[in-house]
């Protein structure tokens, strides 16, 4: 991650996050759990859960699983993480997490797909009543930073972004701005 754009996620994590009282909170595709620990600093119980474990840093203070997040269990948290996800996730994966998440308020960082993307995409594809546009994971086996056991992920455009995310009970949905790239920023994503 570039210094600039990991200092901005930072800071919008961080006043995203400095947004609710302190409780139980599920981050999903924890990664380099950097975003855990800062949600530990903040007094957070925190529970952070990855296909991958190599990234996971040595730190007591959060629950750490290795599973993947299509798995994950989400009932019983006060927040849910999903930073850097979204993005590497099946057009049907992103609904199911959507599905299980709705009614817990939702801090999510991804990209969009835009006219002028930061990653090649495909053309512009509609997929179950959305629009949007493939993009190829490439070495998911071995490259830490990519999906886990799917070649081809689904970035939705603005329109179908925000309207998946009313369809599944996020009435209020902000963008954090400016955004962090020209297609990815974070989003708060409030039940209704």
């Amino acid at each position: 991650m570039r210094r600039a754009t990991a200092t901005r996620r930072f800071q919008l994590f961080d006043s995203l996050l400095g947004l609710f009282p302190p409780g139980k909170a599920l981050d999903l595709g924890a990664g380099h759990g950097q975003f855990s620990l800062r949600a530990a600093d903040a007094g957070w119980e925190v529970t952070a859960v990855d296909a991958r474990d190599e990234r996971f840093p040595e730190d007591e203070r959060v629950r750490w699983i290795q599973q993947d997040v299509r798995e994950a269990d989400l009932d019983g948290y006060d927040l849910v993480f999903c930073l850097g996800l979204f993005y590497h996730l099946t057009i049907g994966d992103q609904l199911t997490l959507l599905r299980k998440a709705s009614g817990t308020p939702l801090i999510l960082d991804t990209h969009l797909a835009s006219p002028r993307p930061t990653k090649p995409l495909s053309a512009r594809v509609t997929a179950e009543g959305y629009q949007g546009r493939y993009y190829q994971e490439k070495a998911w086996e071995s490259r830490p930073t990519a999906s886990w056991k799917n070649e081809v992920s689904f970035w939705p455009n603005a329109p179908s972004f925000y309207r998946m995310l009313e369809e599944h009970g996020y009435s209020a949905v902000f963008a954090g701005s400016p955004w962090v790239t020209k297609d990815r920023t974070f989003f708060l994503c409030l039940p209704g």
